[in-house]
């Protein structure tokens, strides 16, 4: 009986100093825990919304949102499926939302620019499009989109095709109907 206790003692002994062995917290440890917390939460909100569960990911973006004020992407993705529904003032102000925390987050950017080209403000487009090129050159969808507005709206053709051919080489995967575009481009110029 007396190994038994002994055998506890010195149990209980190790727990305590391995308690003691463990790092105090550090403010930057758990800056990096709720950033992991945030990342997990954030990923699992876009799953849901791939997934086609908008009402769900919209609450779960929302709740981000509100937890997270200083992060721009939870707003961005509200923006997101507010366009997508087809709500295009509740999409600029979650777009505008996140400009205010992040000036260069360059979805928003190239979303405002599709709302503006829709209501027909296409200088307006044109600034937003070339705002998300001056923080990313290699961002496809806005590359894409001004080259649109300068061909199709704006009778711009030369400056289109060469944002064409520059889309080409910065998209992970060509559009199908590119090649026709440039020929057709080209052929107007």
């Amino acid at each position: 009986m007396n190994w038994i206790r002994a055998f506890g003692a010195s149990l209980i002994v190790m727990i305590v100093l391995s308690g003691c062995v463990t790092a105090p917290t550090s403010p930057e440890s758990e800056g990096e825990a709720e950033q992991a917390v945030l990342e997990a939460s954030f990923n699992e909100a876009v799953q849901v919304m791939e997934q086609g569960n908008v009402a769900e990911a919209q609450s779960r973006f929302e709740q981000l949102a509100i937890a997270y004020p200083e992060k721009a992407g939870p707003m961005a993705n509200l923006g997101i499926i507010a366009f997508q529904e087809g709500d295009a003032d509740s999409a600029t102000q979650w777009f505008e939302s996140a400009l205010a925390v992040n000036p260069e987050h360059v979805q928003a950017l190239n979303h405002l620019g599709v709302i503006a080209r829709n209501a027909g403000e296409f200088d307006e487009a044109e600034r937003y499009y070339r705002a998300a090129l001056a923080v990313d050159p290699n961002y496809a969808p806005a590359i894409l989109n001004l080259a649109f507005l300068l061909d199709i709206y704006l009778g711009n053709p030369a400056d289109a095709v060469d944002l064409y051919e520059r889309y080409q080489s910065a998209a992970s995967e060509p559009h199908p109907r590119l090649e026709d575009w440039i020929f057709d481009a080209k052929n107007r110029i």
